[in-house]
């Protein structure tokens, strides 16, 4: 029987949400099968579809009932984004790869299937990939694995989640220009994070007043922090930004907090 005139049914599908991103979806990404997964899906006639933020896997009605026993598909996800291995916890160090696996599947209330023990993916998820190439596995931080002879057992269609989590620096402001000059502070409106002065440093060969955070704070791709600049004045304090600019995502450092080697967002202000 030619499996592409049987009645299809969606197989099983699975999204990615980074914590990056917060409430908002995270779509910038699109996967790519192994050769043997490629290969698997056009001998069984599978149909896989990508929209933006999810990939589904269709297949015909009595191959979804009855898969192959031990067949696992295998995908790269690749990121637009080029800083997604910098904000992007656990960092995978050269020749391994974040791996996001069925095999440790765990089934949420809502009868979605996280792809990892933990709440968000954790550092037992990184896994070798010196053989990516000779596989057809492009080279990505971020590796999904389905064997849907696993855990997967529930109805059609199989609902996956993998969830990964946002790397967090210290943010360290530079104020130039006259700003260095003057008697100025760096303030949380909310009142979680308080800024120290430190010494003065030079910052593009200028003179410069820098404030490091005492904490590291999450990376989000907009985040929710609202630092002010004040200058102390004789009646009070005096707004003269009511919101500075955020770390960005790309422009991160390793440096020293005190005794500690850290990860710092340097943000460079100029008035």
């Amino acid at each position: 029987m030619n499996a592409f005139a049987a009645p299809y049914v969606e197989w099983f599908r699975f999204t990615i949400e980074h914590a990056f991103h917060g409430a908002r979806d995270f779509t910038d990404w699109h996967a790519v099968p192994t050769a043997d997964t490629h290969e698997l899906a056009a001998r069984a006639g599978l149909l896989v579809r990508q929209s933006p933020g999810t990939l589904r896997v269709f297949a015909p009605a009595a191959y979804a009932i009855a898969p192959d026993a031990g067949r696992v598909f295998e995908f790269a996800i690749v990121p637009s984004d080029p800083h997604f291995g910098g904000y992007t916890l656990p960092q995978a160090p050269p020749g391994l790869a974040l791996v996001a696996d069925s095999a440790r599947a765990v089934r949420e209330p809502s009868g979605v299937w996280r792809l990892h023990a933990g709440e968000r993916l954790g550092p037992e998820s990184l896994a070798p990939c010196p053989d990516a190439a000779e596989r057809g596995l492009l080279p990505a931080p971020l590796r999904v694995r389905i064997g849907l002879d696993h855990a997967l057992d529930e109805a059609l269609p199989h609902r996956c989640v993998v969830r990964l989590d946002a790397a967090a620096t210290y943010w360290k402001y530079y104020l130039q220009g006259v700003l260095a000059e003057r008697e100025v502070a760096v303030v949380d409106v909310d009142g979680q994070v308080v800024f120290q002065r430190t010494d003065e440093a030079q910052a593009g060969g200028r003179r410069a007043a820098v404030f490091v955070s005492d904490r590291p704070i999450a990376l989000r791709a907009r985040p929710p922090e609202r630092f002010q600049l004040r200058e102390r004045a004789a009646f009070g304090d005096k707004v003269l930004m009511k919101r500075l600019p955020v770390a960005s995502a790309g422009a991160r450092t390793r440096t020293a907090v005190g005794e500690q080697a850290v990860l710092v967002s340097e943000i460079f202000v100029n008035l």
